[in-house]
């Protein structure tokens, strides 16, 4: 996109935060964001923020609220009343204004920073747009919401907490892409929700703040001596006790070391050798102070504070959890301990603040890294990836409930290495060989509870993770069951249903135990054809069994599976090339079940063998009939070989004919390869057979002296008659354009 073209059609962008205001977690996080794209030149990217602006320092300390210092008035029906009124328009409306709605409709993409109401995600999903989440919390926000209202009403907390965990959960498979800071800081969510993350896109962006501005304060301490300092939140899992513990220890050696906490909270306790500071709505005075500051998080994300106490030159001592072990490694003048090990850390500490010069190197890698403008790039950065990836290839997900190596397998084989001009395709399929093969073609593939052995409530849930983590515009299903289970997972606006069909016969017996069920079928292939935007049938025949048994009312496009011929066609050696009965090879490989009519092929090769017995049958395959095939063959007195499953590439570079009598076929892999090597074919005129050979080739196998017949003088096909997958795959690109779109160079 030239710069031109980006300036008229920015990627409009909206942050959602709840409350934006200096200080810690989301509410910071965005603040600090927000202020630096305010200052960044960015015509492609135009970033708007959704939230309730402050200037004040936010203090999320956990505290209980003091209670309001006024009467408390009676309850009254018209006061219940609308609050109920209130607390229904909230549920409803997830916390969303009808603003909100109309910021998140004008945008492409929408980050949602900080635990919310998974609903709001659902609604920019169902506007068709990107939906991002970045959790802020140093464990799940349950677990934190817990924690900070210990020893409060333990009942519905557990139940809050519960409620979190699940909405976040909700948050996380809502997402199109999760972003974290760091790696480390992303630990405890892979941990809870590691199956969802595992198919949704990550990205990360390291935090940033503003450079500290010092100002003149009136009243602090009094004691301008360099203290070891705490600044936080009042709770466990900051490591308030563990502070104060080391701090009592050590103070007991060393009277002469000064040790001061920052911060409120529950958990708050007097200590004789920690003077406590209070709360400051502007901490940078007394961090500019202090020795040196200790980060004794149990539990850590990646906190704001210690960037700002580099940006200030200090020291910095940090626990071996979470986000802290990056943090560390990213600050040179900083020390790493366990929390158990809290003491001996700040001794350490202790020891390298000797040298005036330890915390310098800190500031100097806030510089180039941490300030807030760097994080703003960081984000544009990502975002420009986002319409970049966008703009490139459009992208398909093929949906492919097998796992083993079967016709339709073949197919998405041979479509993903040829490839779709212009599309990316990444196939769902349950892990098994098909997975494997894909993954050896370097085709993205996805694995999971999909198919018919997982459910259809486990492979719904699947593709509608599929579909949030690949972002598609088409979904192309193949097979019923696939068909079925894509009409019925809700996929964002912008995706359009495609399906393949490979397998649908006039005949009933063929897919279907009763008629009654045949029936049933249909009338739901009918209702799951109205949320389909384009279907693809493999042969003609396939095309009018769709239209006459499902009453398709759509255009279905007919485009034949694909085959590669060799680069040599089939040369047979001299006196090799039987083009007489005497010595012929017929082949058969197909399933051993009675629908293929395998029986039909032992007796018409029975008529053949009788004049002509040098002829020979190889029946290869497995299946249900195999005895019964094995005991016609010795009834009629006939040699039928049995060899079980063959590989199909040696068994046809042994044989001259290559014989087809099923009941039905759409497209045929056995005749298309036979075709594209040369023998000669033997089908029944059934399906799409004819396409493939041509009507001359074709049988009646009830008719066993015809099909005799046409074993002994079988010929060629031309092989001009095949698509190539190349031919198919372009076609297929054809048909996923929208009504009216021009082809794209």
């Amino acid at each position: 996109m030239s710069e031109s073209s980006a300036a008229l059609d920015p990627t409009r962008v909206l942050v959602v935060c709840d409350l934006i205001a200096p200080g810690g977690g989301p509410t910071g996080y965005t603040y600090n964001l927000r202020a630096a794209l305010a200052r960044t030149d960015s015509p492609d990217v135009d970033v708007r923020f959704a939230g309730l602006v402050l200037e004040q320092r936010n203090r999320a300390t956990g505290e209980p609220r003091p209670a309001p210092a006024r009467t408390r008035r009676t309850p009254s029906i018209r006061r219940i009343v609308g609050r109920i009124r209130h607390e229904i328009g909230h549920a409803l409306k997830s916390g969303m204004t009808p603003r909100l709605r109309a910021q998140i409709a004008a945008a492409d993409v929408v980050v949602f920073q900080g635990f919310q109401d998974p609903r709001r995600l659902r609604f920019a999903r169902s506007r068709g747009k990107a939906t991002w989440y970045m959790p802020h919390s140093p464990t799940l926000s349950g677990d934190e919401f817990a924690m900070m209202n210990a020893g409060r009403a333990p009942g519905k907390v557990a139940r809050t907490r519960r409620r979190m965990i699940r909405d976040e959960r909700a948050l996380f498979r809502l997402a199109d892409r999760v972003v974290f800071p760091t790696w480390g800081a992303a630990g405890v969510y892979v941990d809870a929700f590691g199956g969802i993350l595992a198919t949704t896109p990550t990205r990360y962006v390291l935090s940033g703040v503003p450079r500290p501005v010092l100002r003149e304060t009136a009243g602090d301490d009094g004691d301008a001596d360099p203290a070891i300092l705490f600044v936080g939140r009042y709770v466990a899992h900051k490591g308030y006790d563990l502070f104060l513990a080391a701090a009592e220890a050590l103070a007991a050696e060393r009277p002469d070391l000064r040790f001061c906490t920052l911060g409120a909270g529950p958990d708050r306790r007097a200590s004789d050798a920690v003077h406590d500071l209070g709360w400051l709505d502007d901490p940078t005075p007394a961090i500019a102070r202090a020795r040196f500051l200790v980060i004794p998080n149990r539990t850590a994300y990646f906190d704001l504070l210690p960037l700002e106490a580099a940006a200030l030159g200090k020291g910095l001592v940090f626990t071996a959890v979470g986000g802290n072990v990056d943090q560390q490694a990213l600050l040179p003048d900083s020390v790493l301990c366990a929390p158990s090990e809290l003491a001996a850390g700040i001794e350490q500490g202790i020891e390298l603040s000797a040298d005036p010069a330890w915390g310098h190197a800190n500031a100097a890698a806030y510089e180039q890294v941490f300030t807030d403008e760097r994080m703003a790039e960081r984000w544009l950065a990502l975002f420009r990836e986002w319409r970049s990836e966008r703009g490139a290839e459009r992208r398909a997900l093929w949906l492919v409930p097998v796992a083993p190596i079967g016709g339709v397998a073949r197919h998405v084989l041979d479509a993903t290495r040829a490839g779709i001009p212009g599309w990316r395709i990444t196939v769902l399929c349950p892990e098994g060989a098909l997975a494997e093969r894909l993954r050896a073609q370097d085709t993205p593939v996805i694995t999971g509870a999909f198919g018919p052995d997982a459910g259809f409530v486990a492979s719904r849930r699947t593709v509608a993770e599929a579909v949030r983590a690949t972002d598609p515009e088409v979904v192309h299903s193949h097979l019923a069951y696939a068909d079925i289970v894509s009409a019925w997972t809700r996929l964002p606006r912008t995706a359009r249903r495609f399906t393949t069909e490979h397998g649908i016969a006039l005949d009933d017996g063929v897919y279907h135990r009763s008629s009654a069920q045949a029936r049933l079928m249909a009338l739901v292939h009918r209702e799951r054809f109205r949320r389909f935007a384009g279907a693809i049938a493999v042969s003609r025949a396939t095309r009018d069994a769709m239209i006459a048994k499902w009453r398709v009312r759509r255009p279905v496009v007919v485009i034949p599976n694909g085959v590669d011929a060799p680069e040599q066609p089939r040369t047979p050696a001299a006196g090799t090339d039987r083009t007489t009965a005497p010595g012929l090879r017929i082949l058969s490989l197909s399933r051993l079940s009675a629908e293929k009519r395998i029986d039909r092929l032992i007796e018409a090769f029975a008529r053949l063998h009788a004049a002509h017995p040098e002829a020979t049958l190889t029946v290869a395959g497995e299946g249900p009939q195999r005895d019964e095939l094995v005991a016609l063959a010795d009834r009629l007195g006939v040699p039928v070989d049995f060899p079980g499953f063959v590989d199909p590439e040696a068994a046809m570079a042994g044989a001259d004919v290559i014989a087809q009598l099923s009941v039905w076929e759409n497209c045929s892999y056995t005749l298309l390869d036979a075709v594209a090597r040369g023998l000669r074919v033997v089908a029944s005129d059934v399906g799409g057979n004819g396409d493939i050979v041509g009507p001359e080739r074709c049988v009646d196998p009830d008719d066993r002296a015809a099909t005799a017949a046409a074993l002994a003088g079988a010929r060629r096909v031309p092989r001009d008659r095949l698509t190539t997958p190349g031919d198919m795959t372009a076609a297929i690109g054809r048909a996923y354009r929208p009504a009216g779109e021009e082809a794209r160079c």
